[in-house]
């Protein structure tokens, strides 16, 4: 699946976290690896870094460091370009400010611009955790059938407890619709139910032609703004990870003035995001 990780490393106090977390994905893809580091290349960040990934789990065979100044995003996003990375791990704030939402972090920048998958860690652990909770999203997209796929497969190799497709629908200009063919507010309902139903088995359709293994997969529907009943659910259920596909153009500033989707999830990330790009 993913057979070349990236990890942009800062020395933060999550750097010794990031490293564990990327040990645990390497071993579980069979991946290389390949730590990236934007800044200068100092003797006792050298070592440090070193120290940290010889007592991690990180298989040495498959190792690369590279260090390189300036832009972080910028240069980041080259280096991965360069070593043809297909899974990009950053650390990221699970909540941005107005002047980020606006201007845009590192973490958000590369979600922006990333030319392969990210994964975004909000919360890395050590021991690093498997992400046992996961929500793929079945809404955005022309091929949302691709996201579930590939999320369906990610479940099954981290084992995971339970795995919940989200589909949202818009209900909220039914009434105005239906006004005029005098449909009382029992028939109206009815017409809810059935949309519902309607969404539910398009889902399941898709499910149903997955192998899924043990998994537990359910079906969640909801109305209103996709990003925000989005972010809401995973949150609810407190989520392991989100995996969304990537927008088929990169965001700008209008996608943050008319949110994208996506925009209304990196708001308040809800938990671990994984943004699959095909």
């Amino acid at each position: 699946m993913y057979k070349r990780i990236g990890v942009a490393v800062a020395f933060s106090p999550r750097c010794e976290a990031i490293i564990e977390e990327a040990a645990r994905l390497q071993k579980l893809y069979d991946a290389e690896l390949v730590l990236i580091h934007i800044g200068e290349e100092k003797p006792d960040e050298k070592i440090y870094l070193e120290e940290l990934v010889s007592s991690s789990d990180v298989n040495a065979d498959k190792l690369k460091f590279i260090w390189e100044k300036g832009s972080p995003a910028k240069k980041i996003l080259s280096v991965g370009k360069k070593e043809k990375i297909d899974l990009l791990i950053a650390g990221a704030l699970q909540k941005e400010n107005v002047v980020k939402f606006y201007f845009g972090s590192i973490a958000r920048s590369l979600i922006r611009k990333s030319k392969c998958s990210i994964l975004m860690l909000i919360q890395p652990t050590i021991p690093p955790k498997p992400f046992k909770r996961i929500v793929i999203n079945g809404t955005e997209g022309d091929y949302y059938s691709e996201t579930i796929k590939h999320g369906i497969e990610i479940a099954k190799l981290e084992e995971a407890d339970r795995v919940y497709i989200f589909k949202g629908i818009k209900l909220f200009g039914l009434s105005m619709a239906l006004a005029g063919e005098e449909e009382n507010e029992q028939n109206q309902e009815e017409t809810r139910r059935e949309i519902v139903s309607e969404e539910i088995g398009e889902i399941e359709g898709i499910i149903n032609e997955l192998d899924t293994g043990d998994l537990n997969v359910n079906v969640k529907v909801a109305s209103g703004k996709p990003g925000f009943e989005l972010r809401k659910f995973t949150k609810r259920i407190k989520a392991d990870l989100l995996v969304v596909k990537s927008p088929s153009h990169k965001l700008n500033l209008l996608d943050r003035i008319f949110p994208h989707y996506l925009e209304q999830v990196m708001e308040d990330l809800p938990s671990n995001l994984l943004i699959y790009k095909s």
